[in-house]
């Protein structure tokens, strides 16, 4: 009989009975068939390693099923899966929907339905039967008449769409191939087939064996992990008795215990799920670990991993790592195991647009096409290899950030702006392009992405690893997705997708970040999942991840139908809809295949609670796997946040130093050592060397040396916008400027009787300024801004005109001691600080007097009383440098709030000065405590200029930050 039947349970030999019989029939070029691409790799090193090498041929059933399609001469291919997702969509909106409407608008509704068109093209179910077939169903359940309706009306619309296009998807070509190889068998030309590795198959694959073993007479021998009786392979019953129904040869193989090295891990196969079994000794053949979150446990694996390999003598790719779905998990398992330095292979897929070269492309095209922001031309820009200068980007994001450029067109407009000779034409090429049809925007977004990938790579021939070759893996998924997408736009231009379509497409592909083909090779260990390593052994086998819901994981319904409608339909038409209630029968069956792997050491984990501290309940999978063992082994626990690992169990020194730095740091709590002064010869003649300086440096000194030497001295550039009360600040002093200014040239001083035409002048330099004002980068916020700051103004010129000063405006923005202004620096104390700054406005009086006024928002600095403890000397320095300046007595200096409830001004008075000025009465002094309080000034400001020149940073977090506190923590390093 052509089709040979190997079952048996994980320990039968199955692998050495299959390879035995490949080997054999080498002569006629047979076809190996095993589950993954790794499997493929790992068989071929195999035979080669037994000295097969000519005839060897292993294959996916993916691509026998490919070999099928060819040696039937089925012509032409079948579409690719954006095409059949086109074709999906256009028979969703093609077809009238009420019942289905509100799910159809869902994102999920197309993968669920092309889900069902594929299990229906799988049994060969025709539209026709699909409508008889519900129809049926619907005469015994009136009330669902109108849903079988769109259902069947759903599944014949698709069907008609590929038919229209003249293509197949990739289950009809398959269909196809095996309906012709049927009516031609010789075609096969006998080639025998071995399949390895499978617990089961699917309708379509079954149909794949029975055609080639039943009608082209070909030698097929497939193996099953499949034992009658056992309640783990209750789930695989249906296939091995629909095969063997087909006249199958049965070959048994029986459990071998020679399989394992620990008899411990023999027993626990034959037992596992068994009601009534015997209790026995693992024999130290079965670890359990315990984290107190997800970090915890996987960090105890792998230690346990690392400690096989540098005491047992265990190779890397002797140990494999099972996840239920280890993509869930992989950065955390890529950080985890890298720390202990433990080499791990992972494949798991990446969706094109979570890459940089995938955002990139995608940003292009919404910049050009769509509503693009800023953000996407950004992402474009940062393409690696698009700018030789990646800090330009950084440059463009903090302009953008702050003028509020929020699109792309305004970001672009930025970036022109400063860069007039590198304008961005991609955008206008993609644009272009679109203009002459969808087949010629894939042809360029195609070109754009195939320059992107290449620009760093310019002028060499690099062997590609890591994160460049997943760049070469988005590339050459973009190409595909555009040329499918292209050729379908040039072949049914109403299918071709718009847009935002093309860019969710492009966004959503899936491509492999792990180098999948390698798992098993030497140097690594397998992070896997169970039904990848089904076909593989491993020494030792860590089964990760076992909470309640994760594995078994719970039922999941089929969207359309659930299993009472599969029932009623099933038994209504004669149908073979699968049910999905024995979901828990896969989940034993792949803990089974898990458990089973391994020949020495099988590691079962989990956590107690989440990384949150939520609690987490382990898998009753342990506990079937605990009621089994005699003695139990002790469970190892590691704690939530643990850090380091005792000697005895630590993959390396490091972590052996962390468990006793965090020993010692948990025993006596001390703080940080805070930063120490500036040590730099070059920093330190520079600040040596600088003769003037600023009243605003010198405060932010006195608050805070260290605030002063990251805001002054390091002085980060800032990506958000200047905050709003600055901005504020900026215009309210070029408003009074130019108003006040206007009011004194026209004769008039800020007296009751000038009060309108001072407004006047006012709101003119107001209007005159508002249109670049950038307040807030929000539009409605700006309005709102400005009308504030209107009001505040017009509030305090009325308070001004009413304040009865005998002194007068004079000078407005005094600008000293800066390159370019007319005015001097001012020396104080025999020229050892040589001030520079600028005075808002001095009002001048008769014999020389003179009131700085300083203005401010919407509350003043404290009283001078508390100008020394708060560290302001701003305008108190601007007193003392006025006589240098303009030959003028400073009698006051006045900080003016501009917004607050009480308009009075705060400072310092001289107490016979200007006496019917309306002040707070504790600010005038008499001339001795006047004259001691700017001499106090003057020594705080010297002292800064001292401390400055030494370097000495020290932390003053209680004046750092405006309300207490330090600005800069992770810099300072101090506790306060």
């Amino acid at each position: 009989m052509p089709l040979t039947l190997v079952t048996g349970p994980a320990n039968a030999e199955k692998a050495g009975h299959v390879l035995t019989a490949y080997r054999a029939a080498l002569d006629r070029e047979p076809l190996l068939v095993v589950p993954t691409a790794a499997d493929v790799e790992r068989y071929r090193r195999e035979l080669a390693a037994a000295g097969a090498v000519f005839g060897v041929e292993v294959l996916r059933f993916a691509w026998l099923e490919r070999e099928v399609a060819r040696r039937a001469s089925v012509p032409g291919r079948a579409v690719g899966p954006l095409t059949r997702e086109r074709v999906a969509a256009a028979a969703v909106a093609a077809t009238g929907l009420d019942r289905l409407a509100r799910s159809a608008a869902t994102p999920g509704f197309l993968p669920a339905f092309l889900a069902l068109a594929d299990e229906l093209e799988e049994q060969r179910v025709a539209p026709g039967r699909w409508y008889a077939a519900l129809r049926a169903w619907a005469a015994e359940a009136p009330g669902q008449a109108a849903y079988a309706e769109e259902l069947g009306a759903l599944y014949g619309a698709y069907r008609d769409g590929l038919e229209r296009l003249g293509r197949r998807d990739a289950r009809l070509h398959t269909v196809h191939a095996l309906d012709t190889l049927r009516l031609e068998p010789a075609r096969w030309g006998g080639t025998p087939v071995f399949l390895y590795g499978f617990d089961d198959l699917t309708p379509l694959q079954r149909d794949t064996v029975e055609t080639l073993a039943v009608h082209c007479r070909a030698d097929v021998m497939l193996s099953l992990t499949y034992e009658p009786g056992r309640v783990a392979f209750a789930g695989r019953g249906a296939t091995f008795q629909e095969l063997l129904a087909l006249g199958a040869e049965h070959v048994a193989l029986p459990a071998s215990a020679d399989q394992y090295a620990s008899l411990g891990l023999h027993d626990l196969e034959r037992a596992l799920f068994e009601p009534g079994a015997d209790a026995f000794d693992p024999g130290g053949g079965v670890v359990l670990l315990q984290g107190g979150g997800e970090r915890a446990e996987l960090e105890l694996v792998a230690a346990h991993v690392a400690r096989l390999i540098r005491e047992e003598g265990f190779a890397p790719e002797e140990i494999a790592v099972v996840l239920r779905a280890p993509d869930d998990h992989a950065p955390l398992l890529a950080d985890v195991f890298a720390a202990a330095g433990v080499p791990i292979v992972l494949a798991r897929s990446v969706a094109v647009g979570h890459t940089a070269l995938g955002r990139g492309v995608v940003g292009l095209l919404r910049c050009a096409l769509l509503d693009g922001t800023a953000d996407d031309l950004l992402a474009w820009l940062r393409t690696p290899g698009k700018l030789a200068r990646a800090a330009l980007a950084d440059r463009l994001e903090a302009e953008a950030r702050q003028t509020g450029a929020r699109t792309a067109a305004e970001a672009r407009a930025l970036w022109e702006r400063a860069h007039p000779g590198f304008a961005l034409a991609e955008i206008d090429r993609v644009a272009g392009a679109h203009a002459r049809g969808p087949e010629a925007l894939c042809e360029r977004l195609a070109a754009e992405a195939a320059a992107l990938f290449a620009a760093p790579h310019r002028g060499r021939a690099p062997v590609l690893a890591g994160p460049e070759a997943l760049d070469a893996r988005v590339a050459g998924a973009l190409r595909a997705a555009l040329g499918e997408l292209g050729t379908l736009g040039a072949r049914a231009a109403p299918l071709a997708p718009s847009p935002a379509e093309l860019a969710r497409a492009l966004e959503t592909l899936e491509v492999l970040a792990g180098d999948g083909a390698r798992a098993g090779a030497p140097g690594a260990v397998e992070i896997t999942s169970p039904p990848r390593i089904r076909a593989r052994r491993v020494r030792a086998l860590f089964l990760c991840g076992l909470q309640e819901g994760v594995f078994p994981r719970p039922g999941r319904p089929e969207p359309f139908l659930g299993d009472a409608e599969r029932r009623a339909l099933n038994a209504a038409s004669g149908l073979r809809l699968a049910l999905r209630e024995d979901e828990l029968d896969r989940e034993r069956f792949l803990f089974y295949t898990a458990i089973s792997r391994p020949t020495d050491v099988l590691g079962l984990s989990w956590h107690a609670a989440d990384d949150e501290g939520e609690p987490r309940v382990r898998s009753l999978f342990v506990d079937d796997v605990l009621d089994l063992l005699d003695p139990r082994p002790a469970i190892e626990h590691r704690a939530l946040g643990a850090a380091g690992f005792e000697a005895a169990l630590a993959p390396n020194e490091r972590e052996v130093l962390r468990r006793r730095v965090a020993a010692q740091s948990l025993s006596r709590r001390r703080p940080p050592a805070p930063i120490g002064p500036l040590r730099d010869p070059a920093v330190l003649a520079a600040l040596r060397e600088r003769e003037t300086w600023s009243a605003s440096a010198l405060e932010a000194w006195t608050g805070c040396p260290v605030k002063w030497f990251v805001d002054r001295l390091l002085s980060p550039a800032e990506l958000a916008p200047d905050p709003e009360p600055m901005l504020r600040g900026e215009l309210a002093h070029r408003v009074l400027e130019e108003a006040m200014r206007a009011l004194v040239s026209a004769g008039g001083g800020l007296v009751p009787e000038n009060l309108d035409e001072a407004r006047r002048h006012l709101h003119a330099a107001l209007e005159r300024h508002a249109a670049d004002a950038r307040i807030s980068v929000n539009p409605e916020r700006l309005r709102a801004a400005l009308r504030r700051l209107e009001a505040d103004l017009v509030r305090y010129l009325d308070h001004a005109a009413h304040a009865r000063s005998e002194l007068a405006p004079a000078h407005f923005e005094l600008r000293f001691g800066g390159a370019g202004d007319d005015l001097p620096a001012a020396p104080l104390a025999g020229g050892e600080l040589r001030l520079a700054g600028r005075i808002d406005r001095v009002d001048t009086g008769p014999g020389g007097a003179a009131i700085v006024y300083d203005y401010k928002g919407r509350s003043a600095p404290p009283s001078q009383a508390r100008w020394l403890g708060e560290a302001k000397l701003q305008i108190g320095l601007y007193m003392l440098a006025l006589p240098h300046l303009l030959d003028l007595e400073a009698v006051g200096g006045l900080y003016q709030p501009l917004g607050a409830e009480d308009p009075r001004p705060r400072g310092l008075l001289r107490d016979d000065a200007d006496g019917a000025l309306n002040v707070v009465k504790n600010d005038r002094l008499a001339d001795d405590a006047f004259a001691e309080r700017l001499d106090e000034v003057l020594a705080a400001a010297l002292a800064a200029v001292r401390g400055i020149r030494s370097g000495a940073l020290e932390p003053r977090p209680e004046t750092c930050a405006w309300n207490g506190g330090c600005a800069h923590p992770s810099i300072c390093r101090c506790e306060a």
